[in-house]
């Protein structure tokens, strides 16, 4: 999940990843949704997943067969995690773009589509892996790695991202 979805997700615009719901008990009290925001969580996750069928032309891209071989491309998981998350970042902001995607793809020797997915599909593998478990025991730990490494995304790239969407918009 990206930040901009987890920004949704607390919000409450967009429905909660499993992962992030020990999140919500960091001062130690458990804190359930009201009846209210129960009923408006339902209504808007219908909304959202309605959206994201119409709008995600992703899953033309997948291919499920590959995604169960492991090829964790040019990433090191374990040594160098800040890389994958920082082009998890920056391919999901340019997911959208094609042409931005493809350079972002590019960059990391990932082929296409297919293949950023199969290297995801790894990397989900390897975070249930003994090796991944002992650098990320807690999905906790894993949220906090992510949103540190995607604080340290540099200027250039966010201006980057500000100047494509001055341009789609045009």
């Amino acid at each position: 999940m990206g930040l901009f979805t987890r920004i949704l997700a607390t919000l409450g615009l967009r429905k909660r990843d499993p992962d992030l719901d020990d999140l919500d008990d960091l001062d130690g009290r458990e804190q359930g949704p009201s009846e209210t925001e129960t009923e408006t969580e339902t209504e808007t996750e219908t909304e959202t997943e309605t959206e994201t069928e119409t709008e995600t032309p992703a899953d033309v891209e997948r291919d499920l067969e590959l995604e169960a071989e492991d090829d964790c491309a040019v990433f090191d998981f374990r040594g160098d995690i800040a890389r994958y998350f920082t082009a998890e970042f920056r391919v999901e902001q340019a997911w959208h773009n094609p042409e931005r995607r493809e350079q972002i793809l590019g960059e990391y020797e990932i082929r296409d589509g297919a293949h950023w997915y199969q290297v995801k599909a790894t990397f989900e593998r390897w975070l249930e892996s003994p090796a991944g478990k002992a650098v990320y025991p807690t999905s906790a730990a894993l949220s906090q790695a992510r949103m540190t490494t995607t604080q340290t995304v540099t200027v250039d790239e966010l201006e980057q991202m500000i100047e494509d969407a001055r341009r789609a918009k045009a």
